[in-house]
């Protein structure tokens, strides 16, 4: 869960509301979705708090999900539905009840794993494809997963998902006319390789969530932002913390002609939240842009930006408070072309009910008042447990 938010209004009358809404939400309390239904467990196997993965989590997804086993997963029908409940003090409407998403995982055989994601509604109007990818699993001893479709790009595990509200301003961040999609879902393929405590992906990413629709994006390959990416790391499923590093190498086209071609590298520690001591993500991105952009002289003749390096940082610490609530606080800074900006955010989680859970957010960002956001969100698979 990602989204830059907001000032603050009536804060107890918002939360009541938020709290009001989930109390009277429907349920179905005999099911959970189709992983954690199929086997029996509660969704803190795979998370540290839904959706943000814990190590094991991170390597079931690295995986393709091939590390799980299809028959039993067999027991469960792989699709489920999901609705969010969003209130953003800066938005325009604030609330925004129109976010209905269907998803599916699962096998096609025994080598074979998807995941889809569509929106039916998002943002209060007509969705947009989330997710969507294949894996072939049967390659270098089923240690090596080549995904094809809308994929996530090698990166860290909380990129995709995570239990804050706002983005990840480091692997976004914008210099000149180039903004980096280092934490998007774009279309490509990619390979991952695991075995033990090595984990190695490599992909070509093409076009990505800024697209206008990404259906349509897929086709859109010839003047678009195209990107080699990559992530090495210690990242051992039994163990709490993986530090590596990842980059990319790519290409993107200027509005008045040409190519920024550019990369970038960062190292990154990640750490669950255990033994007593709070979880930290912790990154240092470092990049360059060979020509970002333009700016207009007098005369409306261009002048290059010329080459130009960024820097970017995140801090972020997190530990479960109220036996199953999560409390975190984040922290990033960003420098392109000479402009340092800062950003933090401090987020609550809680898991209100089997399927319901409450994300409240408040956050800073310069030049502006402290703003806070909040969300509601639902999910259920749509039917119980077959018999095994």
């Amino acid at each position: 869960m990602n989204g830059r938010r907001p000032p603050s209004v009536s804060r107890p009358l918002i939360v009541g509301a938020l709290i009001g809404f989930a109390i009277g939400a429907p349920l179905r309390t005999s099911a959970m979705p189709p992983f954690a239904q199929a086997y029996g467990v509660k969704c803190n196997v795979c998370h540290t708090q839904v959706p943000a993965l814990n190590t094991y989590g991170r390597y079931v997804q690295r995986t393709g999900y091939s590390s799980l086993d299809p028959h039993v997963l067999e027991r469960a029908v792989p699709v489920w539905v999901g609705e969010n409940l969003n209130y953003d003090v800066n938005g325009s409407p604030r609330w925004t009840p129109g976010n209905l998403a269907v998803h599916a995982v699962g096998f096609l055989g025994d080598d074979v794993t998807y995941h889809f994601q569509q929106w039916i509604w998002q943002n209060n109007a007509a969705g947009d494809l989330d997710t969507f990818w294949m894996t072939y699993n049967n390659l270098l001893h089923r240690d090596g997963h080549l995904f094809l479709g809308f994929i996530q790009a090698p990166a860290p595990g909380p990129f995709n998902q995570w239990m804050d509200l706002a983005p990840f301003a480091t692997p976004q961040i914008t210099v000149g006319e180039h903004a980096y999609e280092l934490d998007a879902n774009r279309w490509g393929a990619k390979f991952n390789y695991e075995r033990g405590s090595l984990d190695i992906e490599a992909g070509y990413m093409y076009e990505g969530e800024t697209a206008s629709s990404n259906w349509s994006a897929s086709t859109d390959f010839a003047n678009t932002d195209k990107t080699f990416q990559y992530k090495v790391a210690y990242a051992n499923p039994q163990y709490p913390t993986e530090a590596g590093v990842y980059g990319s190498r790519g290409s993107f086209p200027l509005a008045e002609g040409g190519f920024d071609q550019y990369w970038s590298l960062a190292p990154y520690v990640e750490r669950d939240p255990t033994y007593g001591f709070p979880g930290i993500l912790a990154i240092y991105q470092f990049a360059h842009d060979s020509n970002p952009g333009f700016n207009t002289l007098p005369g409306g003749r261009l002048a290059s930006l010329g080459p130009t390096p960024s820097t970017a940082q995140t801090l972020e610490i997190y530990e479960a408070v109220f036996n199953q609530g999560m409390l975190s606080y984040r922290h990033e800074w960003t420098n392109a072309l000479g402009v340092l900006t800062q950003s933090a955010n401090v987020d609550f989680s809680y898991p209100l009910a089997r399927f319901l859970r409450l994300y409240v957010e408040e956050y800073f960002v310069p030049n502006s008042k402290p703003g806070w956001a909040g969300t509601i969100w639902w999910t259920t698979p749509l039917n119980n447990v077959k018999n095994p």
